[in-house]
């Protein structure tokens, strides 16, 4: 009995002892827990206020990357368009001279005339009267592009032949004519000579 109410004693002794320590543990870890909240609201707080500014500083640079990704796009396509055209300009390259004096950007009457007399000799004709009128013409189409034209007269004799190849050689020379009014006439001459008289119009885009 005696022995039995020692060991109760005894271990009364140490719940005793273990329960006075309880509640320094139960400060200790409450400590411990409240420093830690305070310290995850801390480093919440903080890190929204670090964190807001990069978030906008990143959308904006991905808004800037985006930008430049269009612009870079259409710097692209441009270059590609340029090289395009300069691939058709190089294709054109050689005819450009041809097309330039299709339709010159001066009238150069004098120029015409001496073309004139060029075909005439070629094609055996004989000029009797050769003269520009001093007449222009202004044209305005429906897309804006503006052209001048002026008048020339022609006459002279030939064989049928001679006047068909002087006609011929004169609307398909490099240089754009039309023949507007044309008239053939026998002469007294029983040989085959005809007396033509023409009036056409000549064309430049200043």
């Amino acid at each position: 009995m005696i022995a039995n109410s020692k060991n109760a004693k005894i271990k009364n002794l140490t719940k005793s002892r273990y329960f006075a320590m309880l509640p320094s543990f139960q400060n200790e870890r409450t400590k411990k827990l409240t420093s830690i909240i305070l310290t995850l609201t801390a480093v919440i707080i903080f890190g929204i206020f670090a964190i807001n500014p990069t978030i906008s500083t990143i959308i904006k640079l991905k808004k800037e990357l985006v930008d430049k990704k269009s612009v870079e796009k259409s710097l692209q396509e441009k270059i590609k368009n340029l090289s395009l055209l300069q691939e058709q300009y190089a294709e054109i390259q050689l005819d450009l001279p041809y097309i330039l004096d299709a339709i010159p950007d001066k009238p150069q009457v004098a120029l015409l005339m001496a073309q004139i007399q060029s075909i005439a000799r070629d094609t055996n004709i004989s000029i009797s009267d050769l003269q520009n009128m001093a007449v222009e013409l202004f044209n305005q189409n429906s897309g804006g592009t503006q052209h001048f034209s002026y008048s020339f007269s022609v006459s002279g004799t030939g064989t049928l032949q001679d006047i068909i190849a002087f006609l011929s050689e004169l609307v398909n020379m490099q240089r754009i004519v039309s023949v507007d009014t044309l008239s053939i006439d026998q002469t007294a001459d029983t040989g085959g000579t005809l007396r033509f008289s023409l009036q056409g119009s000549s064309y430049y885009k200043p």
